[in-house]
């Protein structure tokens, strides 16, 4: 068996190493010793006649044993010295502090720079093997080892100086239409290593090898991921090899930046706002089909219509800027991406009172159709921390998005869960939903507790909404979009696709509850409110 034949086995190894390891640096440090015991074997005339088990096997008895060590002290390796041994003396390197190193600064390395040191040096292959091999001209492979040995050099040089990376956080949300896998958001919920690479690489477009030495995690581990997410379009590649993240990202500085500044004009504009909001709330209240709903739907329709007449006259803030042309994605979706990041360390007390006064992630639309007898369902919601469940969503995010609609409306229609296709395990999260003010229990059967109206009847509503937001354009709208157009998010120079009007949530974040929070304190919203109240309304088209 050649060398070679052992390198298709290297990522299965990885993967093996990494379900036993529970260190990073353990398992690169086992499946490099397997690698190299694979070597030194056939290069001893060896024979391995089943090399998937042999690896394996080697990989197990190893781990068992407890072979594995953690090397600290930086040396400097001539690659091509350390691998022109005798066997005697290949067995002692295989143990050696050099060889441990060389084995984590190699994982380091860009996939192509990689790629030729391990056939070159490790697999035994010529030059002109590796460029028949992968198909690039010989001069390529020789810049490429060249190229690979000076940065291995560099690496082990810094090793004992190189600091620590401390992993910080990502809440993604987006504008316009998810894809069909909830894509832009579960392209990096529950991945940190995801989440850290967007913010390392959103300053300015970084190499692999720059990503991978700001993370201090090998080449090896974060190239998959990195593909993952440029297929997914939240990096993009520079002509020059490099990726940079493709989307906007705030920090929770920015926004307690303008956090006093939109109190202070909501105070300043209260009693105007206000009384546009209470002349619509009467409207509504009057319609028929209102006034048959009992008082809690009632309220909680009050609430959805304030929240979304404040949310629209807030976007005339920036009425003079372009609305998102939201692209296309591969993903089935038409979508931008919004991130607040949050680094380690950083003391967020005063961001998380400031939250009190956010509504999250805007108005929010989740449809189905042809659902029983009706043609279409919405759920119309909104996510804010008064007399609310703040992202009711979470612990089942994909679910919740796939089924909700569907789950309420077969409620409503009186169709009993087990002769619909909503998955047991979101069915299960149904205590959650009595907890959140969605759904009740009458008669020992499930039973809504939220507005639910005709198509035709919220348009009476949203007619209502219209009317309440164009007064207040007319009142307030002008100084409005002075206020807001002094507050726009800087961008890194090479961050061309955010869409303008992103570059102002910074600015209108805290407003809309700014609004409410002060009507809420002078006793003039949600009277005699103690329960969880959801601003939603699920609407139909038979």
């Amino acid at each position: 068996m050649e060398n070679s034949e052992i390198l298709q086995y290297y990522d299965d190894l990885m993967r093996l190493a990494s379900s036993k390891c529970h260190v990073r640096a353990d398992a690169e440090d086992l499946v490099g010793d397997v690698m190299l015991a694979a070597f030194a074997h056939i290069h001893g005339g060896g024979v391995i006649e089943h090399p998937k088990t042999w690896l394996t096997n080697t990989l197990y008895h190893k781990y068992n044993d407890q072979l594995r060590k953690k090397y600290r002290t930086p040396v400097t390796v001539c690659l091509d010295e350390a691998l022109q041994l005798g066997e005697q003396e290949t067995d002692a390197f295989l143990c050696s502090e050099e060889a441990a190193n060389l084995r984590k600064e190699l994982n380091h390395l860009a996939f192509v720079t990689r790629e030729v040191l391990i056939r070159h040096y490790f697999g035994n292959q010529s030059v002109s093997q590796i460029a028949a091999a992968l198909d690039v001209p010989e001069g390529t492979v020789k810049y490429r080892l060249s190229a690979g040995r000076d940065q291995i050099k560099k690496g082990l040089e810094s090793m004992e100086t190189r600091e620590n990376y401390l992993p910080g956080k990502m809440w993604i949300s987006f504008g316009g239409v998810n894809g069909l896998n909830n894509e832009p958001m579960s392209l990096v919920e529950g991945d940190l290593i995801a989440q850290n690479l967007l913010m390392i690489a959103y300053k300015k477009p970084l190499t692999i090898r720059e990503l991978s030495k700001a993370i201090g995690i090998p080449a090896a581990y974060i190239e998959p991921i990195i593909h993952k997410l440029v297929d997914g379009e939240l990096m993009a590649w520079t002509d020059g090899g490099r990726v940079y993240t493709d989307f906007i990202i705030t920090k929770p500085q920015n926004s307690l930046a303008n956090f006093k500044a939109q109190l202070d004009f909501a105070h300043k504009h209260f009693e105007t706002i206000w009384g546009i909001m209470e002349s619509m709330s009467a409207q509504i209240s009057k319609m028929p089909f209102v006034q048959a709903m009992g008082k809690e739907e009632q309220i909680k329709l009050d609430r959805y219509a304030v929240l979304k007449a404040l949310q629209d006259f807030q976007y005339f803030g920036t009425g003079k800027v372009a609305a998102p042309d939201f692209p296309n994605r591969k993903d089935g979706g038409r979508w931008c991406a919004h991130a607040t990041a949050i680094d380690a360390g950083y003391d967020l007390t005063e961001f998380n009172e400031s939250t009190n006064y956010m509504i999250h992630g805007g108005h929010r639309d989740s449809e189905a159709l042809e659902v029983g007898r009706a043609k279409w369902v919405r759920f119309c919601e909104f996510d804010t921390p008064l007399w609310d469940a703040t992202r009711r969503f979470y612990g089942a995010y994909e679910l919740y998005f796939k089924h909700i609609t569907n789950l309420l409306w077969n409620i409503y229609d009186g169709t009993p869960l087990e002769n619909t296709e909503i998955p047991n395990e979101f069915i299960a999260y149904m205590p959650k939903l009595k907890e959140f003010g969605l759904i009740g229990e009458k008669e020992g059967r499930p039973c809504l507790k939220i507005p639910v109206m005709k198509s035709t009847e919220y348009d009476e509503v949203h007619a209502a909404i219209t009317w309440a937001t164009e007064e207040l354009k007319k009142t307030v709208g002008e100084d409005l979009a002075a206020f807001v157009y002094t507050m726009k998010t800087p961008l890194p120079k090479h961050l061309t696709s955010v869409p303008e009007l992103f570059r102002y949530s910074d600015a209108t974040n805290y407003l809309v509850m700014a609004i409410v929070r002060e009507a809420y304190e002078k006793g003039l919203h949600l009277q005699g409110v103690d329960y969880c109240c959801p601003p939603v309304v699920l609407v139909f088209e038979e």
